[in-house]
Formats: structure tokens, C-alpha cells, sequence
């Protein structure tokens, strides 16, 4: 069971005052960066891994990326109590994993999994909702709430990480450009928001890393980017990847409860999947 904090960690603004507390939502929405824990040698370890497995070949990317997601999928359902049922976890992670394997293949595979897995979603929700007591109130949770809770658990983190095998599918030096960007804003973020008092430092710091780095992107005219290109996607990813983190807080009861593979995901839930469009039409 995620304990709630007990004191609230998005500073003296959101402390207590002549206005009373900050909205929930609110907690939930920016409060769930916490930068204590493994999470920078994590995040090493997750460039490193996802680097040499599109080194290796796109399947052993697709590979990587199924089991992050589907493990992020499974920490997400945990936190959610009325959804703890071995037939929810196993729709949530079978949906996470499939996706990206199904990437691998092209979009129409993507598009059959994701309404399979809507489908098993509100087939699951049922059996869920059926096997659940009565609570203290007296209801049980409504089927339309569990199956959302198996949607936003198992196809959001896999249509990023199917996203992300989608850019490599289409161009392999792509993928490592962009894998270069987010990494680039998580250090960022992770360096100077660790130390910093306000919310707003580490996001800032994280999207002046990206234009660093599409600055030589642009210059040298790497991978398939023309210098024109290579702004649009290099911004593309400094306005985006702020946004993940966010997302990834609203997939859980309590924005503190994200949970360490999701966090690997984060900034990829909104920005692969705008660059897997992008790419297409770019090159198209």
C-alpha cells in the first residue's frame, strides 16, 4: 500500500496558508519528482541499455523496451487497490510488453494490439469488479473506473515505448538522436532540480541541456537532420519532455507514487510518440 507523505514536498507555497492547502490534483500533478533514491545511476543504466540494445538490432530494442514498460505497468496497477487482482496485472503488463514487440513490426500491428488490449480491458474490468466485496460504503468499484485504470497503466507506457521502437524502425540514427535529447534533459533536470528550490529550475536546466545538444545536432547535421530539422525535433523535445513526468503522476493514485520504471519512461510518454509522427511525415 503507497503511504501518503507526511508533509507536503512542492514548498512553502503549497504549505498551509491563509488560503488552507493546495488542491489535490495539484499534488498529483507536480509533486511526484523526488530526487532522492538511485535515480541518477538508474538513469545511466537505462542510456547505457537502451543504447546498445539499438546497437544490437531493432528487435533487441523492442525487447528492452517491452520489459521496461511492462514492469511500469505493473508497479502503475499496484498502487491502485481495488485493481490488485492477478487478472488486472496480467492485462496491464501483457499490454505494456506487446506493444513495443509489436512496433517492431509496423504501425497497423501497434493500432490491433491497442484495441485487443481495450477490449481485454473492459473484459478484465468486469471479472474485477465482480470479485471485489463490498466496501466500507457499501460499493464496489465501478467497471468503467477499472478498465480506465488498465488503460492508463498498460497502454500509455506501452504506446511510448512503442513509440520509441517506432523512430528506431524508421531511422536507427534517429532513435540514438533522440535517445541523446531526453537523456540530456533528464540530466538536466536531475542535477540542478536535486538542489534547487523551485519546481520550475530543473525543467528549465533539463530544456537548456536539449538545445545544447540540438545545437551541435544542427551544426554537424547528424544523423538524418538537416539544420532546419534539427531544431524543430530538438525543440520539439524541449517543449515535450516536461510534459512526461507530469502524465506519468496523473497514471497513479498519489503523484509520490511513480515508480522507478515508469520514472524511465517519463520523459518519453508525450515526446516519442509527437516524434514518431513527425519523423514520418519528415520523411515522407
Amino acid at each position: 500500500m503507497v503511504r501518503a507523505p507526511e508533509r507536503s514536498t512542492m514548498g512553502p507555497w503549497y504549505e498551509r496558508g491563509p488560503f488552507g492547502a493546495a488542491p489535490e490534483w495539484v499534488e498529483r500533478v507536480v509533486a511526484g519528482d523526488q530526487p532522492a533514491g538511485p535515480r541518477g545511476r538508474l538513469g545511466v543504466l537505462w542510456f547505457a541499455v537502451a543504447g546498445l540494445a539499438g546497437v544490437v538490432g531493432l528487435f533487441a530494442l523492442a525487447v528492452v523496451f517491452a520489459a521496461v514498460a511492462a514492469v511500469a505497468a505493473l508497479q502503475c496497477v499496484a498502487t491502485w487497490r481495488q485493481a490488485r487482482t492477478t487478472q488486472m496485472r496480467a492485462v496491464c503488463a501483457a499490454t505494456a510488453g506487446f506493444l513495443p514487440l509489436a512496433a517492431a513490426f509496423g504501425i497497423a500491428l501497434v493500432g490491433l494490439v491497442v484495441l485487443v488490449a481495450a477490449m481485454a480491458a473492459v473484459a478484465v474490468a468486469v471479472v474485477t469488479d465482480r470479485g471485489v466485496s463490498d466496501g466500507v460504503d457499501g460499493r464496489r468499484p465501478r467497471v468503467l473506473v477499472l478498465a480506465g485504470i488498465a488503460v492508463r497503466c498498460g497502454i500509455v507506457p506501452g504506446l511510448a515505448a512503442a513509440s520509441a521502437v517506432l523512430v528506431a524502425r524508421a531511422s536507427g540514427s534517429a532513435f540514438f538522436v533522440l535517445l541523446v535529447l531526453i537523456s540530456g534533459y533528464e540530466v538536466g533536470d536531475y542535477l540542478v532540480g536535486s538542489g534547487a528550490g523551485s519546481r520550475l529550475e530543473g525543467p528549465i536546466a533539463g530544456m537548456a541541456a536539449v538545445m545544447v545538444l540540438t545545437f551541435g545536432v544542427a551544426v554537424y547535421q547528424l544523423a538524418i537532420f538537416d539544420t532546419a530539422a534539427a531544431w524543430v525535433f530538438g525543440a520539439m523535445v524541449a517543449v515535450t519532455a516536461p510534459l512526461g513526468p507530469i502524465v506519468a503522476a496523473t497514471l497513479v493514485p498519489s503523484a509520490t507514487a511513480v515508480g522507478p520504471a515508469m520514472r524511465r519512461l517519463d520523459s518519453w510518454l508525450v515526446t516519442a510518440p509527437f516524434w514518431a509522427w513527425m519523423l514520418w511525415d519528415y520523411l515522407g
